[in-house]
């Protein structure tokens, strides 16, 4: 019998999928108290040891995230650990990575992700922080909004997140060239070219995304060559890293009008420090890395544990799988 370590909320939504695995499996909870026991007959476990640990959007953003973590790095070992994040450069998960035998990951949030896209992309096109200042000042005064239809966008990491804003930008009549490594078509992208060729792109784009994890290789892409190198009536949007930009130099370029504005899910500092310019700057919109947020996505990321737990416990091929090689190196 494997032990199974979840948050309680997450126990509640899958807890009735869960029972005809009861004769394999015994789960664990933590509570919204930080308190850990059996959920079939609650009895307090002072020492969880599993070897099953589902890491989600419940325990990151719960009241007892570190003590979640504190266990599960105190066993020195783990068989899988499913993670509800894509990404693999928290330094948490890195050091989860080098004590699980299994480790995989999660790319169903790009649903609600590309609707943030794509509600930041139709905001800017439909001039909604002119009018909200316009409606503050009871100001009656007609703009010239701009379509999807016919827009480009250019959209730089161009995974699961970048082909779920593609196909909607698509539907709505707009062109999407993709930024990726990897060559040939995808999904929700009408071109596909390499990172060698953004500068070229920039200045085509009337919507610029960036959603690519944060490597030595991307750390600072967003300067003020970047900047400089885009429309004027251009927007360009950050839900990837915030390290991605070099913030300084993103404030200089909205200062003299290129971009015309910018929408950052992420920041290099979070939480974003009451200090930071970005807070009161009239060109920057700021969500506080919330763009995954939402029911669905919770619902997604248990689907995700519930098949590869199906996987796992019947010894079939995980989806998902992180090269242990990966947590090697980091």
């Amino acid at each position: 019998m494997k032990t199974c370590l979840l948050h309680a909320k997450t126990f509640a939504r899958i807890s009735e999928r869960l029972k005809s695995l009861e004769h394999k499996l015994d789960v664990i909870v933590m509570d919204e108290d930080g308190l850990f026991y059996h959920a079939g007959n609650r009895v307090v476990v002072h020492d969880p040891k599993p070897d099953i640990v589902f890491g989600n959007t419940d325990v990151w953003f719960g009241a007892h995230a570190r003590d979640f973590m504190v266990t599960v790095l105190k066993t020195g070992k783990i068989d899988w650990f499913q993670s509800s994040a894509a990404g693999l450069d928290n330094a948490a998960l890195i050091s989860v990575g080098k004590i699980s035998r299994l480790y995989t990951t999660n790319h169903r949030q790009a649903e609600a992700m590309a609707e943030w896209a794509l509600w930041q992309g139709l905001d800017f096109l439909k001039c909604g922080p002119a009018y909200r200042a316009q409606q503050e000042e009871r100001l009656w005064q007609r703009q010239v909004k701009r379509e999807i239809m016919g827009s480009n966008w250019l959209i730089i990491g161009f995974g699961s997140i970048g082909e779920a804003v593609g196909r909607r930008v698509q539907v709505l009549g707009g062109h999407v060239t993709g930024v990726r490594r990897s060559p040939g078509p995808a999904e929700g992208a009408d071109h596909i070219l390499p990172p060698a060729l953004i500068h070229e792109e920039l200045g085509k784009a009337d919507i610029v995304l960036l959603s690519l994890p944060l490597t030595e290789d991307t750390e600072g892409m967003a300067d003020a060559d970047f900047f400089a190198a885009m429309k004027q009536d251009a927007l360009f949007m950050n839900m990837g890293r915030g390290g991605l930009v070099k913030e300084d130099e993103l404030i200089a370029a909205l200062d003299v009008g290129r971009p015309a504005f910018a929408a950052l899910d992420v920041t290099v500092e979070e939480p974003l420090p009451q200090e930071s310019a970005l807070w009161h700057h009239p060109k920057i919109a700021i969500t506080p890395h919330d763009s995954s947020m939402t029911p669905g996505t919770d619902h997604r990321a248990d689907e995700t544990f519930l098949d590869n737990l199906e996987r796992y416990l019947n010894g079939k091929p995980m989806k998902h799988l992180v090269d242990p090689k990966v947590f090697e190196t980091a």
